[in-house]
């Protein structure tokens, strides 16, 4: 079995703080990280700059300025923020 070498393709910064991510599989996904910007560790993504200077190198999703990463996201992190509302005041279950 081959190993898997990387699980994002592309990331396209878009205006209103959105994201397209093409994934390995070929799959496309539209985030909006509006409801994450307030949030310790999205906060920086204000930063018009910051948000656009978005790039992958195929393992992460990576914000950098200045030459430094100030965020970085992995496939694991990244499909916890698509699947996972955390910006809810109290928890969600479906009954």
């Amino acid at each position: 079995m081959e190993k898997q070498t990387g699980f994002f393709k592309s990331v396209k910064a878009l205006s209103g703080c959105r994201l397209e991510i093409e994934m390995q599989t070929d799959t496309r996904i539209l985030f909006d990280f509006n409801s994450r910007i307030g949030t310790v560790r999205f906060n920086a993504l204000r930063d018009d700059e910051l948000f656009s200077s978005v790039r992958t190198d195929g393992d992460f999703i990576l914000f950098e300025k200045g030459g430094d990463t100030k965020i970085k996201i992995g496939a694991t992190d990244f499909m916890d923020l698509v699947l996972v509302d955390r910006t809810r005041d109290v928890p969600y279950y479906d009954t």
